[in-house]
């Protein structure tokens, strides 16, 4: 069973690579970065997305084939529709611009090639930290509790964009993925309910932090399967400059904000250990997941959703990950993942602070 990752030596690359058995079969542009990726076992191939003809091929055989390519807003379903047609299952770290109609016509009016696909191929879109984690994880929390109501999440950390990173948090901002500045509360979208906040001090996060709040529409879905009441969703920043280069995102072109928010984060990071992590309460129960970067956490998940397509664990369709995975089994696997740290689920400790490894214990701020 051949296992296909496109983007092989980006940072979710790379990361996804580590955690998946060889044989692989790698590709990208770069022909010498992809051969840098490969361990003895493995296949490389040279391929542009652009040029569909040399993507077919390095779809044909392949038995699952993983997108970690970027940025996903100008990618779309060019590699979905590719792999299906092919006869590959389809694992996307983001894909959340992905219509599963479109998707589903795709597989379902394909040629001869992509017989197979009709009879039972699955893509699994969103398998990233976020989207992706940031629903699995607080419906794991959620499987804990008989009516669950407020959940509050703080997700980020000191983190670098790549390029592509970049591109696609900024084109969240106005593609209509997010409502900035909006909460969950009496189980609808309050706009404006929330305000950025800078230098304070947030549980579970070391020293002082910035934080901007938004609703995105995979936090709306969650909290209408869920049946919460109330949602407060926090991106948190270890440094000004990031949250600075977000809020002014919105009134330059997508090319320099991206590249702004890129150079932010790298100054914030500069001379200091990097991290991130997602925080969620729910209802005074706490669930943690902890690594060295937000790469780390999509490339587990990604690694996760890659496995269970495989083992034919999920059923022929198209579905965003966090509606198709077993959020247990996400948990249990994520605890086995030598990059992750999970803490939780567990009562919330007096002052709404628990341990995360390397950030020390601060108190409750006023988020």
């Amino acid at each position: 069973m051949t296992i296909g990752v496109i983007g092989c030596y980006g940072a979710v690359g790379r990361a996804l690579v580590r955690r998946l058995p060889e044989p692989l079969r790698l590709g990208g542009r770069d022909a010498a970065r992809v051969r840098s990726v490969a361990r003895p076992g493995d296949e490389t191939v040279t391929v542009d997305i652009a040029d569909g003809a040399r993507l077919a091929e390095f779809c044909a055989g392949c038995a699952v084939v993983v997108n970690c390519a970027g940025p996903s807003a100008r990618i779309l379903d060019t590699v979905a529709r590719a792999a299906l047609e092919a006869g590959a299952h389809y694992v996307d770290v983001a894909g959340e611009r992905i219509g599963h109609a479109r998707l589903t016509d795709a597989a379902r009016s394909a040629g001869p090639a992509s017989a197979g696909a009709r009879r039972g191929r699955a893509a699994v879109l969103a398998a990233g930290m976020m989207p992706g984690l940031s629903a699995l994880l607080p419906r794991a929390l959620a499987a804990g509790a008989d009516r669950p109501v407020r959940l509050v999440a703080r997700v980020g950390g000191r983190d670098r964009f790549t390029p592509a990173a970049a591109l696609d948090y900024v084109a969240s901002l106005s593609d209509g993925q997010a409502t900035p500045l909006a909460a969950w509360r009496g189980h609808q979208v309050i706009r404006g309910a929330l305000r950025p906040a800078e230098r304070v001090s947030l549980p579970y996060f070391p020293g002082r932090v910035s934080a901007y709040p938004y609703l995105s529409e995979e936090t709306e879905r969650l909290a209408r399967a869920v049946g919460l009441a109330e949602v407060e969703w926090w991106g948190v920043f270890d440094g000004e400059r990031t949250l600075r280069a977000l809020s002014g995102a919105r009134d330059k072109e997508p090319e320099r904000a991206a590249e702004d928010l890129e150079l932010a984060a790298r100054l914030d990071t500069l001379g200091r250990e990097p991290y991130f992590q997602l925080a969620f309460e729910l209802d005074g129960r706490v669930l943690l997941a902890h690594a060295a970067d937000s790469y780390e956490l999509t490339a587990a998940l990604a690694a996760v959703a890659a496995r269970e397509v495989a083992a034919g664990r999920v059923p022929p369709g198209v579905y965003d990950a966090a509606d198709v995975l077993d959020p247990a089994r996400v948990l249990d696997e994520l605890r086995a993942d030598h990059a992750v740290r999970i803490v939780g689920p567990s009562a919330a400790p007096d002052g709404g602070v628990a341990e995360t490894g390397e950030a020390e214990q601060v108190e409750e701020g006023v988020l």
